[in-house]
């Protein structure tokens, strides 16, 4: 297990576990609750675990609420796969940590006493990564014999964590599975702890299968419940700063305008007190205009030169975020306010209050329990508003003015909101009314394909192979459209290993024999294994590959030539790929590593392609620090070459 989060989460779920609804196993025997239990979930297991998980799945891709959406992968994995419990975390990217959102197996009380639990995310990025991995989302910390058992305190069967596992296969006390979540740019985002199998086993090839499709599914939903949660709090954060610019609009004093935009300001940061200063550069003063909280007398009161923390955030224009105002010495004293001895501080914000010329115009300090630390998100959100009081301290009688400036908010505002709308409506597209169908589909046809549901007529199994092939062209071609995202967004992570690309080249090529032979064309590769190893990603460059070679193949009048060639060029791998195709016309070679474009789009688009596979291979190699680019002539063909670095290639 991850020897933080396992430690740290045994310590707490296994104390007593399930002591009040099933007692510990005897040394003789298994209570028969016990054994019951287990035929029930047993018989469920057999029953096909993974139709029945898929059978939530379409309930789980419309869960916008987190809580309910984890609520229901606990259950399916407790009911369904055969776990008699199970702990769900998920990442708070506030303060980067993996929190205990729900859980299964506990007594009522328990549950009440773990769920909220936190470890950092390198801890667990670090325990996952030392485990075995099973698969693309499951992996295994199988315990040794010198597991530290004292980091193991209140075990569900304290009298098996000192035993020997009797068998390879065995399920140990100490053993950990974890089954993670990713979004679609591969970050991990939470995980999920299925505990003690009910057959005493390691998972099985088949469970975890069955798991790696069930993680896969709850990925999707659990980055989609994200999602649309952060957009609401966008939309939210819009609709605050909106009001508050109203409040600029309307007719009342500056004392009152202040205390509106402080109010709006506390519903998205909270905070126990705030102070609003003037800073008045000819007498080299700083002039209190606001405060709340029980010093606001003291403070109103508090006029003085411009020092301290308030005078270098005014005279450098730089907020600042204090962890203990009280320790920090350039937070001064203010007048009437005694420390109490051995007292704590308060944590504390100080936002410039930038003008329009670009002058500080004021400050702003803000002020909460130190055991509540601001954060950097915290003052993005709050710096907005320090701007909007800057405005109302410096036109508030141009309401004219601010009447325009309200006017391009709330247009901004009604354009964010149907661009929050729009991606709304695509991730919900992408993911489904596209995946999970297609996935369930793939799923179900692949049974049926294998003679599962019952003998498949030749015939039949001719439709099946079509179908097959569709399914699996559309999930390629929505892979690609993540993969342009990706890349699009710089969150790509390449997988970098040793890679020998006259291998990939010949794999790519076995591949495509039936393509081959079925267009009698002549394909000639001009080297054989001596091509120097690089440092690559070798599924993209398998990809970027594939994307040359079938483009080769499918662009090129029945009967004719693809050659493949490398060499060493400038200390790079250098492969080129022609062929006697059509060719591409001068005026739409420069756009042929375009998105979205085809090249003779008329006469190509029939073939179901939408145009990203180049754009996408040039980036790939491109994030390799490499290059691609053509060579072509209409009517006689094209050769597109692409290098990559000798020795260890840059890590994007």
């Amino acid at each position: 297990m991850c020897v933080f989060c396992a430690q740290l989460i045994r310590s707490v779920r296994r104390r007593g576990r399930y002591s009040a609804r099933r007692g510990v196993e005897a040394a003789n025997g298994v209570n028969s609750k016990v054994k019951n239990t287990s035929h029930i979930i047993n018989s469920i297991v057999q029953d096909d675990p993974l139709e029945k998980a898929l059978s939530v799945t379409t309930e789980m891709m419309t869960t916008r609420d987190i809580d309910r959406l984890f609520a229901q992968i606990v259950d399916t994995i407790t009911s369904s796969f055969g776990f008699e419990g199970c702990d769900a975390f998920l990442l708070d990217k506030k303060t980067d940590e993996f929190r205990l959102v729900d859980t299964r197996g506990y007594e009522a009380e328990k549950s009440g006493e773990v769920l909220g639990i936190r470890t950092p995310r390198g801890n667990v990025v670090r325990d996952v990564g030392n485990s075995e991995r099973l698969g693309r989302f499951t992996y295994l910390h199988k315990s040794g014999p010198d597991e530290d058992l004292s980091s193991y305190y209140g075990l569900m069967h304290p009298e098996r964590a000192s035993l020997p596992r009797e068998n390879e296969d065995d399920w140990h006390e100490l053993d950990v599975l974890y089954v993670t979540f990713e979004d679609q740019d591969g970050n991990l985002i939470g995980f999920l702890e299925p505990d003690s199998p009910t057959n005493g086993k390691l998972p099985s090839k088949s469970l975890v299968l069955n798991l790696e499709v069930f993680a896969s599914l709850a990925s999707i939903a659990v980055a989609n419940a994200e999602l649309v949660d952060e957009l609401n709090q966008t939309i939210r954060n819009y609709r605050v700063l909106v009001d508050a610019t109203a409040a600029l609009q309307r007719p009342v004093d500056l004392n009152e305008t202040l205390r509106m935009l402080t109010e709006s300001l506390n519903e998205l940061v909270s905070f126990d007190e705030i102070a609003v200063y003037l800073v008045d550069w000819e007498r080299r003063i700083l002039i209190p205009a606001f405060a709340t909280g029980p010093y606001r007398e003291e403070i109103m009161s508090d006029i003085g030169p411009i020092s301290g923390l308030a005078g270098e955030v005014a005279r450098t224009g730089k907020g600042e975020i204090v962890e203990d105002s009280w320790k920090d010495q350039r937070v001064e004293d203010i007048p009437g306010i005694e420390k109490v001895p051995n007292e704590i501080g308060q944590a504390m914000m100080c936002i410039p209050l930038m003008g329009k010329d670009g002058e500080v115009a004021g400050v702003i300090d803000i002020y909460r329990e130190i055991t509540d630390q601001f954060t950097q998100q915290e003052y993005d959100i709050a710096e907005p508003f320090a701007t909007h009081t800057a405005v109302a301290m410096e036109n508030f009688k141009l309401r004219d003015e601010l009447k325009d400036n309200f006017e391009s908010v709330r247009k901004a505002y009604e354009e964010m909101k149907n661009l929050d709308k729009a991606k709304d409506n695509l991730v919900n597209t992408i993911s489904h009314e596209l995946r999970t169908p297609l996935t369930t589909i793939l799923g179900y046809l692949e049974m049926a394909s294998e003679g599962l549901y019952g003998e498949v007529p030749p015939k039949l199994m001719e439709k099946f192979s079509a179908m097959l092939s569709s399914i699996n062209r559309i999930n390629s071609l929505v892979g690609k459209m993540l993969e342009m995202s990706r890349l699009q967004s710089k969150t790509i992570n390449l997988d970098m290993n040793q890679v020998n690309l006259a291998m990939v080249t010949r794999e790519v090529l076995d591949e495509r024999k039936s393509e081959i032979h079925a267009r009698k064309h002549h394909v000639q590769v001009l080297f054989g294994n001596e091509l120097p190893v690089v440092m690559a990603d070798r599924l993209r460059m398998h990809d970027v590959l594939e994307t040359l070679i079938d483009n080769a193949i499918r662009y090129t009048r029945e009967g004719g030539d693809v050659t493949v060639g490398a060499d060493i060029l400038a200390g790079k791998v250098h492969i080129w790929v022609r062929d006697t195709g059509i060719g591409i016309s001068d005026e739409e070679k420069g756009k042929i590593f375009d998105k979205f474009f085809l090249a003779d789009a008329g006469l190509t688009r029939e073939d179901g392609r939408v145009g990203i596979g180049l754009f996408v291979s040039r980036e790939i190699v491109r994030k390799h620090s490499g290059e691609m680019w053509l060579e072509t002539k209409k009517g006689v063909g094209s050769t597109f070459h692409f290098t990559v670095p000798v020795g260890k290639a840059k890590r994007l």
